[in-house]
């Protein structure tokens, strides 16, 4: 990655990033593989840029359909609820640039971080080692704390613990399947929301205008770039684990900031996982495993390549945003939540039947439905279900 034969290849995942952003519930784990049969014509060195450029822009454009639609990723779950209320009130747009902003300025802070980490010769794995006999305890501090301030105390306990236990019996006691948090995710945040959006024939008049910045805004991005920092060595705790549990230091209520943080932490979390490779020689995304996987040599050049694309990424965002939220507004709002329903389950159909477990996609598929409609009808907020991740993970570390 020393030349500039590999800013097409780019601009290229770039260009592929804004088509799969804006399907619904895509994690780009899902489409990583289908992006090898462009193998053949890209060189495997200039295959790197092609990822990085697919994955960011991915990430940004997927807040689109999070805000209009309501059918996020995993890494984006926790954010469609605030973004979905914005919506509803008028202001997707705005609510939309501030996770763009988030990310954006979290991409910045993250290669800040990697140049004090390279100048200051930290030790990663020294530091890791210290902290992980405590990551349970602190994972189990921070489950009790979001009990303890939770305004329905007794459903919240209850979606959390049913969470943990789908959870645990999916990831640890299912059959290998590559794909098992699509059915998850989609069932649990993108289905109950598309089923409520069948009441809806026209989305609220959506005002376009670009938020003012401020010095808040900032704060919750530099928070947001520390709990990505974080990934880098917790093996067994994702983005959406730490978009969680950040959820609840930066308040929801606080909508702005909650969703600049999230952006931050979605985007500087999928960098520091590429980073990883460089830093600690192990990957922690999709994106990094595929590239650890081509045998393909990185060099920090790659840092450069992250900054051009999330200027790109932010750049399409503003403008794709601008005009699906147009078209949205001409359309029966409910028509196109039924159509998307349909979509949604179709996608985890033949996930499932290329899975060969369809039988166990699809009943992991209804579970995750109706734990997410019993969610929104207790009106408990539905990051409470991200225990789906968090609780296996404890079990993870009081095991090893």
């Amino acid at each position: 990655m020393n030349n500039l034969t590999d800013i097409p290849f780019l601009f290229m995942g770039g260009i592929c990033g804004i088509f799969t952003g804006l399907l619904p519930g895509i994690h780009p784990n899902t489409i990583i593989p289908i992006s090898f049969v462009f193998l053949p014509i890209i060189p495997t060195n200039s295959f790197t840029s092609f990822l990085i450029g697919m994955v960011i822009t991915h990430y940004f454009i997927n807040y689109i359909p999070s805000a209009f639609i309501g059918a996020p990723d995993d890494e984006t779950a926790v954010s469609v609820i605030p973004l979905h209320n914005l919506t509803k009130n008028g202001e997707g747009y705005e609510g939309i640039i501030l996770c763009g902003m988030g990310g954006f300025i979290g991409i910045i802070f993250s290669l800040c971080f990697l140049f004090l980490i390279l100048l200051l010769n930290f030790d990663l794995n020294g530091l890791y080692a210290l902290f992980k006999p405590f990551i349970p305890f602190v994972l189990l501090s921070l489950i009790i704390i979001t009990v303890i301030f939770s305004s329905n105390k007794i459903w919240s306990i209850i979606i959390m613990v049913l969470s943990g236990i789908l959870g645990f019996v999916v990831l640890y006691n299912g059959p290998p399947i590559e794909n098992i948090l699509t059915p998850l995710f989609t069932g649990m945040f993108a289905i109950p929301l598309l089923i409520e959006n069948l009441k809806t024939s026209k989305l609220t008049h959506q005002i376009i205008s670009f938020p003012e910045f401020d010095l808040s805004h900032l704060k919750s991005a530099i928070a947001g770039t520390v709990g990505g920092f974080f990934r880098i060595f917790l093996p067994a705790i994702g983005g959406a684990q730490i978009n969680f549990f950040l959820s609840k230091i930066i308040k929801e209520n606080d909508i702005k900031n909650f969703l600049v943080s999230q952006g931050s932490i979605t985007l500087s979390n999928e960098v520091f996982s590429v980073l990883a490779l460089l830093l600690i020689g192990t990957g922690r995304s999709g994106t990094a495993i595929a590239m650890k996987d081509l045998n393909i040599n990185l060099n920090y050049d790659i840092a450069i390549y992250m900054l051009i694309i999330a200027g790109f990424g932010f750049f399409a965002l503003c403008f794709v945003a601008k005009y699906f939220l147009r078209y949205m507004n001409k359309v029966d709002y409910g028509k196109i939540s039924f159509y998307l329903l349909i979509f949604c389950s179709a996608v985890i159909f033949v996930l499932g039947y290329f899975s060969n477990y369809l039988i166990y996609y699809l009943i992991v598929y209804m579970v995750s439905v109706f734990l997410g409609i019993l969610c929104v009808k207790t009106k408990v907020n539905m990051s409470y279900m991200m225990c789906v991740l968090v609780l296996p993970t404890v079990l993870y570390y009081l095991n090893r």
